[in-house]
């Protein structure tokens, strides 16, 4: 990691230019997704240390733009505005940071390790006595639920109190907007008790947390999805699949099963679900929710005696019951035969069935249109799940999930177009050669994946070729070693993409001495 003399060397070449910022902030710490032995993100890291302002302002603004979450968290939970906080910036400096963090969807309730919300931490942080106000005022405007508690249960005033360094004219002001704001809430109504401070009544907590035993406990049967660092969010429209995967999980009879093709997205929205669960973002049902994801053949794996199976299902029912988590089988219908011996037909279906019926274990899973039908349509595990259907995306969500892409890729590679006009173009000419009338007849691939799967390889050549920015050119070669479209429709993309700038040549091959073309 950088140390504080570089990193304020790093910020003092930050510009305008967005390509530019990007490219010295990736260059200077290897990877736009770094973080350091504590978690901490590049916004983190950033702000950690109190730097120049406006220089500091245009590195947040440039990572924020290119998709970097403004919700990672570092190993106390905290986000980078709670670490600025800590950092002593000026009241200015926060605001600015906070309004640019909620275009990009800040959660604007986050809690760290210790209950604190980013207010709290204003507080606490001593040096914003007098100007709290406006960043309490700027979070309220956006939805900042006043009723939270710490992990003392002190309120917003109660922890200025705590703190024995605001004036009684500023708790007195403060009380103020806080009454007003909390009136604006039917379900949470102020009292004042003896000693004239607020206290807010709120319903039992429903967040579970687990500890990290607990968590060791169940990824020795599988992959614990919410310790996944997802930088951005991992879908995009599909927000009535999601509502309809959340009603499914608010049932007491039914599971959800999401079916549709392969390549659709159906991993992608249990992905997003678990996003949203960490960055608060769901109904309170399943709100601190852990979602483990089990392979079927590796839960089988090593039970090599009869009845070892079925001890090491039991157990693991067991612990998905008393954590209550919600249990996720990619390519369920594998379920099938899973640990069936030539003595038992016992297998991992019929475990779920017994466990779904007899207890409240959630399980999600996912299946293509085939395998539904032949594993599922006369099944007794039929009636026991909620079917979601996902399909390909239209062309307009299409056309965001490219943009997206790209610019995930942005953050993982650091390389950016350098000139950014030509992006959308190159999107267009993406989505319009894999529409599926330019795909190979009967082949599987489906939308997003093969747009993405296309990107992916145009950015390993960038890569690879040592570019210091992504071209039309890596894309074209991209193209070219596609062949899941047709011949005729990938010469047609290919030529488009060489029309966008006839200047660009063939990269050099830096890094490899070999010859990158395929003849």
């Amino acid at each position: 990691m950088l140390n504080v003399s570089s990193i304020r060397d790093l910020l003092s070449k930050m510009t305008e230019n967005t390509n530019f910022n990007i490219k010295k902030i990736g260059k200077a710490f290897g990877s736009l997704d770094y973080t350091d032995d504590d978690n901490q993100s590049l916004l983190h890291i950033l702000v950690d240390n109190k730097y120049d302002e406006a220089k500091c302002f245009l590195a947040i603004q440039s990572l924020l733009k290119i998709g970097l979450s403004p919700n990672l968290e570092d190993d106390f939970n905290y986000n980078f505005i709670q670490t600025a906080l800590y950092a002593g910036y000026s009241e200015n400096f926060i605001l600015n940071i906070i309004a640019e963090a909620l275009k990009y969807n800040l959660d604007i309730n986050h809690v760290d390790s210790d209950k604190d919300t980013i207010v709290h931490t204003a507080i606490y942080s001593d040096d914003y006595l007098g100007e709290v106000e406006r960043i309490y005022e700027l979070l309220c405007a956006n939805g900042f639920d006043s009723s939270k508690l710490d992990h003392d249960g002190r309120n917003l005033i109660e922890a200025m109190i705590f703190q024995k360094q605001y004036s009684d004219s500023q708790i007195a002001r403060f009380k103020k907007l806080f009454t007003a704001n909390l009136d604006k809430n039917e379900q949470v109504k102020p009292i004042v008790n003896e000693n004239k401070s607020i206290e807010v009544q709120t319903p039992p907590p429903i967040v579970q947390t687990l500890s990290e035993r607990e968590i060791s406990d169940l990824e020795k049967y599988g992959k614990v999805l919410n310790k996944k660092n997802y930088v951005v969010s991992p879908t995009i429209g599909r927000e009535k699949e999601l509502k309809n995967l959340m009603i499914t999980l608010a049932q007491n009879k039914k599971r959800p099963l999401i079916v549709g093709e392969s390549g659709v997205g159906k991993t992608a929205l249990v992905e997003e679900l678990v996003y949203r669960i960490k960055t608060g973002q769901v109904p309170k049902f399943l709100q601190g929710k852990i979602v483990l994801e089990i392979n079927p053949s590796e839960v089988v794996a090593g039970c090599r005696y009869v009845g070892q199976f079925e001890e090491k299902m039991t157990r693991l029912m067991n612990l998905c019951e008393e954590y209550d988590v919600i249990v996720f089988i990619d390519e369920i219908h594998t379920i099938y035969g899973v640990g069936a011996t030539e003595s038992k037909n016992s297998d991992m279906a019929s475990t779920l069935k017994y466990y779904i019926d007899r207890t409240n274990l959630k399980v999600i899973g996912t299946t293509t249109e085939k395998e539904y039908d032949e594993f599922f349509s006369n099944d007794a595990l039929k009636r026991r799940f909620e079917k979601i259907k996902v399909q390909e995306p239209t062309d307009e969500i299409l056309y965001q999930i490219i943009d997206k892409v790209i610019s995930d890729y942005y953050i993982t590679t650091g390389i950016l177009f350098e000139n950014d006009n030509i992006k959308g173009q190159i999107v267009n000419i993406i989505l319009d050669a894999t529409s599926k009338n330019h795909r190979v007849y009967n082949d599987v691939v489906n939308n997003p994946d093969l747009s993405i799967s296309i990107i992916d390889k145009a950015f390993a050549f960038a890569q690879v070729y040592d570019s210091e920015f992504i071209t039309a050119e890596h894309f074209i070669e991209s193209f070219e070693y596609c062949d899941r479209i047709y011949e005729t429709s990938r010469n047609g993309a290919i030529a488009k993409l060489r029309s966008l700038d006839d200047s660009i040549s063939k990269p050099t091959a830096k890094i490899l001495k070999i010859d990158f073309n395929k003849h």
